[in-house]
């Protein structure tokens, strides 16, 4: 299970969960996996490789599953769970593959390469845009979107598990025992007093929390011990090789430089292959980035914003699109309690501009130890 939890109440929107921290004075935390992970000694790594231990995994969904359906980017983490079904000739009920026209971090070429190189036929592969406009529609009917209980991306785009793409799951595998795999997420492994540990921040889950259909593949416990540790020795290596400064609360992933080449390392120090266009995956984390730069003017036109990285937004906005109008109207009304948007800009919630509503301080979850 993955929610934020107030005292014994759990919530898959972030908004909602911060509201009744507001409210009720209560800390929140993000809940992953805890009755699963506890039971584990996170000291001990498992002797079996990582691809084995997916291997296993893969199998065993196979085995318990009538229908697998993959969501499916081209990036490491999707493309190295692909590579683990056709290394061992898995079936794959459906892939479906988010693309965007003109973009480097979803290319089409990314479907077409699917389409001619995938080994099974009876694979059904559907591309979609991350703007489909039908489909954007299903997560924001209206500007009441943000107020609900459901798992959100918060950004102007398509998650892979959104409402529009999980309706059409439905459609076609409902009545079936399916589960939806999407490739989260990578560790978050900090430094503390001589000892590494994991943990994970909940804005990497907002997009499936409260889905149990969804499966984070990386999450399944004996994989997340294990990446946890390659990920410990790769940057265990990087900074004796580079004599490298270590500090407590040092995260691991800082250490790899900001560059294409530094966060291809990064990212197969944690065991993951390579992905199939390379420099897609940096690609994708910087327009993640970037989109979550958007100010929103809170007076006068709610149509201005202060700034905005998204330019697809912008355009939708002066063009008066109704899916665009609906999600910065859904951001707008977080202000129609003042008291609420104080408590975020005073307990220190908005990590950018007060107008910034979306770009909030991570919250963690439980940490465990991995050793020194």
């Amino acid at each position: 299970m993955y929610a934020y939890r107030i005292g014994n109440e759990f919530y898959y929107n972030v908004y909602l969960a911060l509201r009744q921290a507001w409210k009720t004075g209560k800390q929140i935390e993000f809940y992953c996996q805890d009755d699963k992970y506890s039971i584990y000694n996170w000291a001990h790594e498992p002797e079996a490789s990582l691809d084995f231990l997916m291997t296993e995994y893969v199998l065993r969904l196979r085995n318990q599953h009538e229908r697998l359906i993959l969501m499916y980017s081209g990036g490491t983490d999707s493309h190295t769970i692909y590579n683990i079904f056709c290394q061992n000739q898995i079936h794959i009920d459906e892939i479906f593959v988010k693309t965007e026209k003109n973009s480097q971090h979803l290319p089409t070429g990314t479907a077409d390469w699917l389409r001619k190189n995938h080994w099974d036929p009876t694979t059904v592969i559907t591309e979609y845009d991350n703007h489909n406009k039908a489909i954007k529609l299903k997560q924001t009917p209206n500007e009441d979107w943000i107020w609900q209980n459901r798992a959100d991306l918060l950004m102007y785009g398509i998650g892979p598990t959104s409402e529009g793409i999980m309706e059409q799951v439905r459609e076609r595998h409902g009545g079936k025992n399916y589960r939806v795999i999407v490739g989260t997420e990578k560790p978050r492994l900090v430094y503390r007093q001589g000892e590494w540990h994991h943990r994970q921040m909940g804005l990497c889950f907002h997009q499936f929390m409260g889905q149990d259909d969804v499966i984070a593949f990386y999450m399944e416990p004996l994989i997340a011990i294990k990446q946890s540790h390659l990920a410990k020795a790769g940057v265990k290596k990087l900074i004796a090789d580079n004599n490298l400064p270590l500090y407590d609360n040092d995260w691991a992933e800082a250490k790899w430089p900001k560059t294409p080449e530094g966060y291809r390392d990064w990212c197969l120090a944690t065991g993951r292959h390579d992905e199939l266009i390379i420099g897609v995956s940096y690609a994708q984390k910087i327009m993640n980035d970037a989109l979550d730069q958007t100010e929103f003017k809170l007076e006068g036109s709610w149509k201005d914003l202060y700034k905005t990285s998204d330019h697809r937004l912008h355009y939708d906005l002066n063009n008066q699109d109704s899916v665009a109008e609906n999600y910065v109207r859904g951001f707008l009304n977080l202000t129609s309690e003042f008291g609420f948007i104080q408590y975020l800009k005073d307990a220190g919630w908005l990590r950018g501009t007060d107008a910034n509503l979306k770009r909030l301080n991570f919250i963690w979850s439980k940490e465990y130890n991995l050793g020194a």
